[in-house]
């Protein structure tokens, strides 16, 4: 199943998370009834109308219009697709593999760990950014995807793919990033 995060067009704040499903003609009317408007269209961070629902990828960030043109907002820059002006999307370097996610999933499941302190709030710690803005972490992207999605989700949830010894890494990992306190 495919998530995407619904913002009324020019606007950042109050976006709902909806499943798409169906027709772009169902996702529309789901639009319409999450965002109380009468949606006629779709588009992406960038201002492309989305006119097939084959085109919307899981975790993108739409913009529904009731016919008026794209309008993002005054400032709008984006990073990796996904536009800046709605803070709450952060992108990670984990070990060189990028993961986009949101700052809530980062601090809500977990409040007090160490992930959730690094950015609870905009640049406390200090975190070092590549040169595309996204924020650098020396581990292994295969032992943190599970822990991202038992964050998302709430089950750590481990690969086949992943020998022993890095199951042991994640539960290790978990321990110290998911639960320590500062």
């Amino acid at each position: 199943m495919r998530r995407v995060t619904l913002f009324v067009n020019g606007t950042s704040k109050n976006g709902k998370v909806v499943a798409v499903y169906g027709t772009l003609a169902d996702l529309l009317s789901v639009a319409s009834n999450k965002l109380g408007i009468k949606a006629c269209n779709l588009y992406n961070g960038k201002g492309g109308l989305i006119d097939d629902i084959a085109l919307i990828r899981d975790d993108d960030v739409l913009y529904v219009s009731e016919g008026d043109p794209f309008d993002p907002q005054n400032d709008v820059r984006t990073t990796y697709g996904l536009p800046r002006a709605h803070t709450d999307w952060l992108t990670l370097n984990i070990g060189g593999r990028l993961f986009t996610t949101t700052r809530s999933t980062l601090v809500s499941k977990e409040p007090e760990s160490m992930l959730a302190h690094m950015f609870r709030e905009k640049d406390v710690w200090g975190n070092k950014q590549d040169e595309r803005g996204a924020y650098l972490i020396d581990r292994s992207p295969e032992y943190f995807e599970p822990i991202l999605n038992y964050l998302r989700h709430g089950q750590l949830i481990i690969n086949e793919g992943i020998n022993l010894l890095g199951k042991g890494l994640i539960l290790s990992f978990c321990f110290r990033v998911l639960t320590c306190r500062v």
